[in-house]
């Protein structure tokens, strides 16, 4: 990356003004962080989840990410809007914290948390069902202790992964697709009589039902949501003002061209999902194997699980770990977890303790009898959360606080689009199923008399400015 001549800027998170003299070159243009966006979000995640989306919203499975990407579009611009007003590298929470208190943001944060404390067990058992779909006399639990063996050790020992090597596994990622797109239609075009290129699957109006529709909505965001990680990278772009909002659109537009794709043609493919009938985990690895036989549903099948077991768990493992570090800096969790260590230059107790969580919620996962799917949309629940919380705090900010309101722009940018983000995420968010409303509810209210003991019984400042 380029050095930009070697100017340094401060990052005045909540983390380093408790220590001054922390600085990050501002080294990252938008091609950049579009880059490591990719490489964090995983252009071939669809494939993950595609059998819940298919099944939820009656053969539609391409409707469900069109519309997750509207819900998201509308986040990214209210992500750059708080971004050029706060560039630092802060998150929703401080965006929040700014524009309603300390205790929304406090609970902003919170409910990233849920997000980012479910997401590894999450994606090691999305790794775990990709390998048992080749190998099912391993029990899925066993992969899932493997995954996150791989990841604890790899975080202990302080490796840090190379961006050359985050950028093989980007391209690797690129390639499995292209193979599947390029012999999806050619499947489709070799066999009229069972598989076509039909408007109806992409939308049918005969089986539509808002309803099931808005669950697999709220199953394919999943893809999506780790957008807004390109925050934390404010400090370290070359312009911090518009850098990061302009990579995140372009990110946006990438991903939801390639799931778009994804999902049409393995719509094509097996318009029925007659070949993934009762096993909708393994339900885009049975259709690779119909476009091209056993082997690019192993390919498959292994680039979804080193994708999201490995690469994808140790970024996220990283990210948690620094949140809850600057959390714990900020007054909110205890103090143990604000210690850096020098050796491997991470939040080590943090890091522990995300290891042992993700172990016991496996465990609980596995013997509650909670499918994959359902884990999914609890980790969403936090995240449109969250970004319900971004685009009503735009709102307040700029046309109430601020009374931003003349012109076209300022009425767009500043209402009527957070205003569409807001409630698109909430509808999204009411669609999440029982089992993650109620997790997600009881989160909060746990939430908020933890916040009230730190406060009033403790006495404790919390700070996340």
């Amino acid at each position: 990356m380029p050095e930009n001549n070697g100017t340094t800027v401060t990052k005045p998170t909540v983390a380093t003004r408790q220590k001054s003299g922390d600085t990050f070159k501002a080294t990252l243009t938008v091609k950049d962080m579009v880059v490591w966006g990719l490489i964090t979000m995983v252009p071939i995640s669809p494939m993950a989840v595609y059998g819940g989306v298919f099944a939820d919203s009656g053969g539609m499975p391409t409707l469900a990410f069109l519309i997750g990407f509207v819900a998201v579009l509308f986040s990214v611009f209210s992500f750059g809007i708080m971004i050029r007003r706060f560039p630092s590298s802060g998150s929703i929470f401080t965006y929040v914290s700014h524009v309603f208190g300390k205790m929304p943001g406090f609970i902003a944060g919170w409910l990233m948390l849920l997000q980012y404390l479910v997401s590894p067990a999450m994606v090691y058992l999305i790794a775990a069902i990709a390998i048992h779909s080749m190998l099912p006399d391993i029990p899925i639990l066993v992969l899932c202790f493997g995954f996150l063996a791989i990841v604890a050790i790899v975080s202990l020992i302080g490796m840090k992964t190379a961006m050359v090597v985050n950028k093989v596994a980007l391209v690797a990622q690129l390639v499995i697709l292209a193979l599947f797109v390029i012999f999806g239609i050619l499947f489709v075009v070799q066999h009229p009589e069972s598989a076509n290129f039909s408007p109806t699957n992409l939308f049918n109006p005969d089986k539509f039902e808002l309803g099931g529709t808005m669950s697999a909505v709220s199953l394919a965001v999943m893809s999506y949501v780790g957008f807004g990680a390109i925050a934390t990278l404010t400090q370290e772009a070359k312009d911090p003002q518009h850098g990061p909002s302009r990579a995140m659109m372009v990110m946006a537009i990438l991903l939801c061209v390639l799931y778009v794709l994804q999902c049409f043609i393995a719509t094509s493919i097996d318009p029925s999902g007659a070949a993934f009938a009762g096993n909708t985990d393994n339900a885009f690895y049975a259709v690779a194997k119909m476009a091209a036989g056993p082997w690019l549903m192993v390919v498959c099948a292994v680039g979804v699980a080193l994708a999201q077991g490995v690469f994808t768990a140790i970024a996220q493992q990283n990210s948690i770990a620094f949140v809850m570090f600057t959390m714990a800096k900020g007054g909110c969790l205890p103090k143990f977890m604000a210690k850096m260590d020098k050796r491997t230059n991470s939040p080590l107790n943090a890091v522990i303790f995300i290891i042992a969580l993700s172990v016991v919620l496996t465990l609980i996962f596995q013997f509650s009898g909670i499918d994959m799917n359902t884990v999914v949309k609890i980790s969403n629940f936090g995240a449109l959360s969250t970004y319900t919380l971004l685009n009503l705090a735009v709102i307040v900010f700029c046309w109430f606080q601020l009374k931003e309101r003349s012109g076209a722009k300022a009425v767009l940018m500043h209402l009527v689009f957070p205003a569409l983000g807001a409630l698109v995420c909430f509808a999204i968010l009411l669609s999440v199923g029982d089992v993650a409303l109620i997790v997600g509810v009881a989160f909060i209210l746990i939430g908020i008399a933890y916040y009230l003991v730190l406060t009033k019984v403790l006495g404790r400042e919390i700070n996340l400015g």
